[in-house]
């Protein structure tokens, strides 16, 4: 009887993951109650640690890999959930940046699963199932802190049932209006709801009063404070009006960021990474202290964030998730901003073909200027548009997204080519005849892939970089001694 029930234990386990793409079917959810009912009925594991609850439109997830690999290094077993997947499901939910194992997420969604169904009967969506699992995985796991980033929004979001003693805002700008709604201000209120009461907010300057007001209002007075990128300054919301403010002391003198690195121009990744870095401030000891941004920045890899990789007939391909106008944005002004520091060292710094590929955009238009900026100031190389798949949101189609930029951009040089498979080799072929055109010198061209996060992941997984070694947030060393826990093993 016991060999019986074990074995369909084991069919159930194995009927889970179809269990959990069916949740894609109900779509998105709009309340609480049914993750915090489902959250109860697995016995409350989100209170078995602290949270990081991270929220914004852009960099909430280089935010949370740069805290949560601090907070990794200073010793403290460290669970991070991230959304979307790149290649696979189990990315989501890492343990000192390792992605969990198969078997490991297959108990916890089967768990889930049998706890909906007893009765009232509850149906989690997709991203509640994972949140949820999260939760599972790392009270099973014994993490000490876990670093969860937001889905959509905030008020509303599963995450928010985590038990987070700090929030983080990053960048706000408009996204998801349908949703979260028209104005800039209603979409940071949404966000910065997040904020617990008594609990520290740290939030990226925002340069719109309206938005600063609404993160303020959200915070317990005498708990938040603003990161400004710019003075490299970290200060009280109540001293946001003081007229003039000092750079930090301490952060450009090698230490806390590394020679060379910061120039007067933040990049979003650095900036972010920053924000990360700060936020551990506000959680670790002061002895023996967090450990230097230098060191975190050497140790993290972000996979698809303008990611280098040698590529077919050894073409570099940089990768990208740019999949919103004001990701696009930032993106091509660090690309420009490298490219005269290229050309000023004496090196070329111009791709051989770009290719991109979309999901829905509120506007197009919108979406493609800052990709016609950079055609032209790129000198006009190959447009190659593809479609990604498997997105939440259906993807822009090859034929609408060119149109758009011949619109824009009439001398646009572009090929159509729907699939990615395809796309990739149009791409590199056309980096293979002009191979004068590198980013790096001694090399066969290169190709510069950009837009939805599923068409980075479809192309990481085409170019064999899908394996939980390659996907693994945090580089370890063999000489990494953290207390007595096992270090995951090198990539």
């Amino acid at each position: 009887m016991g060999i019986e029930a074990d074995s369909q234990v084991e069919e159930e386990i194995l009927t889970s993951r179809e269990w959990l793409e069916d949740r894609r079917k109900i779509g998105m959810s709009q309340g609480l109650e049914v993750t915090y009912a489902m959250l109860t009925r697995l016995g409350m594991p989100q209170m078995a640690f602290p949270c990081v609850h991270v929220a914004g439109t852009n960099g909430k997830g280089t935010t949370c890999v740069y805290l949560a690999n601090t907070l990794s290094l200073s010793g403290k077993k460290t669970g991070l959930f991230t959304s979307p997947h790149l290649c696979r499901v189990e990315e989501r939910i890492r343990i000192d940046g390792r992605p969990i194992d198969s078997e490991q997420l297959d108990k916890a969604i089967h768990a889930i699963r049998v706890m909906s169904q007893e009765v009232p009967v509850l149906q989690p969506t997709y991203f509640e199932t994972l949140f949820l699992a999260a939760m599972v995985c790392f009270k099973a796991a014994n993490v000490q802190r876990a670093v969860i980033e937001t889905g959509l929004g905030g008020r509303l979001d599963a995450t928010r049932c985590c038990y987070a003693d700090l929030t983080i805002l990053t960048e706000i700008s408009l996204e998801h209006t349908e949703i979260l709604g028209e104005k800039i201000e209603l979409i940071a209120k949404e966000k910065a709801a997040i904020a617990r009461p008594g609990a520290t907010m740290l939030a990226k300057w925002p340069y719109n009063p309206d938005v600063m007001i609404a993160i303020e209002e959200a915070t317990t007075r005498g708990c938040g404070y603003w990161w400004r990128g710019d003075r490299l300054a970290l200060l009280g919301f109540e001293n946001a009006n003081e007229p003039f403010r000092k750079i930090g002391t301490g952060l450009g003198d090698g230490q806390t960021i590394p020679h060379g690195v910061f120039d007067g121009f933040m990049t979003m990744q650095m900036d972010n990474a920053i924000l990360g870095h700060a936020a551990a401030w506000f959680i670790l000891p002061i002895d023996p202290g967090t450990p230097p941004l230098h060191d975190v920045m050497e140790r993290t890899f972000w996979p698809g964030r303008m990611q280098q990789i040698s590529g077919p007939k050894d073409v570099e391909l940089l990768l990208d998730c740019a999949h919103n106008p004001s990701g696009i944005e930032k993106m091509v002004n660090e690309l420009i901003l490298r490219k005269q520091r290229e050309e000023d060292a004496g090196r070329s710094f111009c791709p051989s073909a770009i290719l991109i590929g979309t999901t829905k955009q509120k506007d197009l238009s919108v979406f493609v200027h800052p990709i016609v900026e950079l055609i032209t100031e790129m000198n006009n190389p190959m447009i190659v548009v593809t479609e990604p798949s498997d997105g939440r949101l259906p993807a822009v189609s090859c034929d609408d997204l060119a149109d758009e930029i011949r619109l824009q951009f009439p001398d646009a040089r572009i090929q159509v080519r729907p699939d990615l498979h395809v796309a990739l080799s149009t791409a590199v072929e056309e980096a293979v005849d002009s191979s004068s055109h590198s980013i790096f010198d001694g090399v066969t061209g290169s190709v510069w892939c950009f837009g939805s996060v599923h068409l980075i992941g479809g192309l990481l997984t085409i170019l064999g970089e899908d394996s939980d070694d390659a996907l693994t947030t945090m580089r370890w060393k063999d000489d990494d001694i953290i207390g007595d826990r096992d270090i995951p093993m090198n990539p």
